[in-house]
């Protein structure tokens, strides 16, 4: 089924979207026309999915797919041209027309706080209002930092509150003499108005207590819902920890965040849950293999491979370090050893470790180039905003942010899709990937050597390449898995 969405990297801009997997109550999504690599999932009541045609009805622009150019894109020649179907509007939230949020209009001005870094208050603008919510921009800053909110987010303030509470202002980008940054000053320079105080709400703290158990998404891995137990709590966030894990996979979330569910959620809706982690169930590390009957039945099956179980205890396999692949079978790709909690610390950390630091003295690391449709897209490995762009009004779930393109399958293994491999590698121009499936361990321990930052990849790959390879198993078959583990400054 085919529907329209916002695209959680760029939360200005809306795309088609295919259901590419349907687990209980949650859907795997996949941009039309890009890799599998962008796929991310949602709950199916998020209010960020509209159904085919709800673009042109509201006024907003569509991103139409690889090969459409947008004024001359038709929903109707597109489904017959791709004999789908668009999903049912009555399955959608957001249909449900809530008013708009009294008092916030698009180009009004308010202060809030930068979700990346949130030591920080900055200079920022409602930019669009879709239902009961609008879309906070961050003046002169690209659309990666946007959020979508209602009134009463803890987030928001009124223009001149940091003035009133002591607090630092970050004004926009590039704006001359920020320490004489003056509100009076700049909404005449913008001939905009500020949003009134008093459409700002206040929302009232969580019901949650320490020890409270429930059920959540798995940061590392969120095609899987784990039990988690509340760690600690503030008035609008929690801190999870996964049961029977180690406290290093803790993470604070928003306590309306739909990532998150009561106990017994999973069992409703028909989404496997991940029991707490057994003493019992670490494993060596050795190489037994796993079964193939519930391998996906791919042309690229014909290829013999060494499966072997994740040393990590606990993990099954699923999910990959670099969110590239929905299956790992070794050490360096576990997005849950904690030999690569380095490479996810930028990610996942508490809000107290800012992820982003801006620099008003000079050219900012946030700086990049606006709106480039879905060409040069970053990859899903991406950094992971430290919480969800939204916030909730009562009884209703807004969209999960998930930077993975992962499957509830375990044994549905991106590691053998030689099509979607070759894409990731870089510097391969004029190489095949036939040739790739013949190099020699040294070749491929040479070329991964080559890769900027990757010199730890190659030595892990020359480590337990005896252990992956079989006779009669080429070494360049592991290095299609290599790439996608390389770091996001890697040449590209």
């Amino acid at each position: 089924m085919k529907l329209e969405g916002i695209d959680p990297q760029h939360p200005s801009m809306y795309f088609i979207l295919t259901v590419a997997e349907v687990c209980g109550y949650r859907l795997r999504l996949h941009f039309d026309g890009y890799s599998e690599c962008h796929d991310f999932w949602v709950n199916a009541n998020s209010p960020d999915i509209h159904p085919a045609g709800w673009f042109e009805k509201t006024g907003h622009k569509l991103q139409p797919p690889k090969g459409y150019k947008e004024e001359e894109f038709s929903w109707s020649q597109y489904l017959r041209n791709t004999r789908a179907q668009a999903a049912p509007k009555h399955l959608f939230v957001s249909q449900s027309h809530s008013p708009p949020p009294l008092g916030f209009q698009v180009g009004m001005k308010l202060e809030a706080v930068d979700r990346m870094n949130p030591s920080l208050v900055c200079v920022a603008s409602v930019t669009d209002v879709v239902d009961s919510r609008f879309l906070v921009h961050f003046d002169n800053w690209d659309d990666t930092y946007d959020y979508w909110c209602d009134p009463s987010s803890p987030y928001i303030h009124p223009v001149g509150w940091c003035q009133k509470e002591g607090k630092p202002l970050t004004p926009p980008q590039d704006y001359p003499d920020p320490d004489s940054f003056c509100w009076e000053k700049y909404l005449e320079e913008t001939g905009a108005s500020a949003v009134p105080t008093w459409a700002f709400k206040v929302r009232p703290p969580h019901s949650f207590l320490v020890n409270m158990k429930l059920e959540a998404v798995d940061r590392r891995n969120p095609a899987l819902i784990r039990v988690a137990s509340v760690e600690d709590v503030e008035d609008h966030r929690i801190k999870l920890h996964f049961d029977g894990w180690s406290h290093g996979y803790d993470f604070w979330i928003d306590a309306d965040h739909p990532d998150i569910h009561p106990a017994g959620w999973c069992s409703k809706t028909g989404h496997p849950l991940q029991p707490p982690l057994q003493s019992s169930s670490a494993s060596p590390g050795s190489c037994p293999s796993l079964s193939y009957r519930n391998l996906p039945n791919t042309k690229t099956s014909k290829y013999s491979f060494h499966h072997r179980k994740c040393p990590t205890p606990g993990c099954d396999g699923s999910g990959h370090v670099t969110g590239k692949f929905t299956a790992h079978h070794c050490l360096s790709g576990c997005p849950l050893a904690e030999r690569n909690q380095s490479r996810l610390k930028a990610e996942l950390s508490d809000t107290e470790a800012s992820a982003r630091k801006r620099n008003l003295s000079g050219p900012s690391p946030r700086k990049k180039p606006r709106h480039h449709g879905r060409i040069g897209r970053p990859p899903k490995f991406q950094k992971i905003p430290q919480e969800d762009f939204q916030t909730l009004t009562p009884g209703v779930m807004p969209q999960s942010l998930f930077m993975s393109a992962l499957s509830a399958h375990p044994d549905r293994s991106l590691s053998v899709c030689w099509e979607q491999h070759c894409k990731l590698l870089p510097g391969v121009a004029g190489i095949s990937a036939s040739t790739v499936t013949k190099w020699t361990i040294d070749e491929v321990f040479g070329f991964v050597q080559t890769l900027t930052g990757c010199e730890d990849q190659a030595r892990v790959f020359k480590d337990e390449v005896r252990c992956k390879c079989r006779v009669g198993d080429r070494a360049g078959v592991t290095v299609l898995e290599m790439a996608g583990s390389r770091p996001q400054h890697c040449p590209s």
